[in-house]
């Protein structure tokens, strides 16, 4: 069974790699087209966007690999079984859930590869990439923000307001809340606006809140500082990051960061969850095509090619749909993640069963 194994693994592991600069290729271009117009309109020097595609190329490998991986397999076994050489191998009592180990190895050591790829790898280019676009595009981050809700530097302080001004520094409608270090309610400021100078918020028109003796009394001002209110206008800016700019460990501490301020997290849960089930995947695609593949006796490149682009198509859509759900609520983030990868590992093994021995 070496020598077999061994010649499996001959077989399979050039034709995915074939596969892969296929696949790579038609996602660069993809990608280069759907952004062509612009990169025209902007005048963009062909060596810059040659630059942008190159820094895109890890990314494309790493959803190209288990695509290519379900068409190398299904190719392989298709020639297998038309030059009569798997029925020769089943003839001899080895199982083909026995002869098909390596394979099924192979898938699971690529899942883990690609996720050490992409950490270290695929997350950093990725991230220039996107920067370079927004760059040569004339594209600009809004950093403005709504109904900011933040505790500041100073222990004590809470910010409330409806509209954060990134361009101005100025926020609006603006309460704040002090109390000592006992947690005991000091003061409440309310102001219509407040903006940032001299290494302080200076609010105007202002109606101030506190005890005195019982009683809580009311002050008026036009403008006011306050000694506490040094936090910088960076604080209060819009913060939403894309998670495929991420690694894994900054993402989890950036879901953590969502969960503390009170904000919705299910969507970077989703993201999160769904690059830890992305491992899974080319195992179960060497599985289907194991159970696929094996089947095919007469046009066996076509048959691949269509098994590979159909199942990878079926599989992202039904991901894609899964998410949307979890985005909206309508499920937890983890199964959103997880239900595509469970549903055809079932299926997978299903088709198994029925694999001819």
């Amino acid at each position: 069974m070496k020598i077999f194994y061994r010649m499996l693994l001959k077989d399979t592991v050039p034709v995915m790699l074939l596969a892969l600069m296929f696949f790579v290729l038609i996602l660069e271009m993809v990608d280069l087209f759907a952004n062509l117009w612009r990169y025209l309109n902007q005048d963009v020097p062909v060596e810059v966007i040659l630059t942008i595609q190159l820094y895109y190329l890890p990314k494309c490998i790493a959803y190209a690999a288990p695509i290519s991986l379900l068409f190398a397999v299904s190719f392989t076994l298709g020639n297998l079984y038309a030059n009569n050489e798997l029925i020769a191998l089943l003839g001899s009592g080895v199982s083909l859930r026995r002869a098909v180990v390596p394979i099924l190895v192979l898938g699971f050591l690529l899942g883990a590869a690609l996720l050490f790829f992409e950490d270290r790898i695929v997350i950093n280019t990725y991230a220039t990439k996107i920067r370079y676009v927004k760059t040569v595009l004339g594209q600009k981050e809004n950093a403005n923000n709504t109904n900011v809700t933040i505790r500041g530097n100073e222990g004590g302080v809470i910010y409330s307001s409806e509209y954060y001004n990134d361009q101005n520094r100025t926020l609006s409608n603006l309460t704040v809340l002090i109390s000592d270090e006992n947690g005991i309610f000091r003061e409440r400021i309310d102001a219509k606006w407040a903006e940032y100078s001299e290494g302080s918020w200076l609010l105007h028109d202002c109606r101030i809140f506190r005890y005195e003796g019982q009683k809580i009394i009311e002050i008026r001002r036009d403008n006011m500082r306050h000694p506490l209110l040094t936090d910088e206008p960076d604080t209060f800016r819009r913060k939403e990051k894309n998670l495929d700019e991420l690694k894994l460990n900054e993402a989890r501490l950036y879901i953590e960061e969502l969960q503390k301020a009170g904000r919705d997290s299910r969507v970077a849960r989703t993201d999160y969850y769904k690059r830890i089930a992305f491992i899974f995947t080319p195992f179960i695609v060497s599985l289907i095509s194991v159970a696929v593949g094996s089947r095919f006796k007469k046009n066996i490149l076509l048959m691949s090619l269509l098994l590979s682009l159909s199942i990878s198509v079926i599989f992202y859509v039904f991901q894609m749909i899964t998410g949307i759900l979890a985005n909206t609520g309508l499920m937890p983030p983890f199964t959103g993640a997880f239900l595509p990868v469970i549903v055809f590992f079932i299926l997978g093994i299903t088709m198994m069963r029925f694999v001819r021995t």
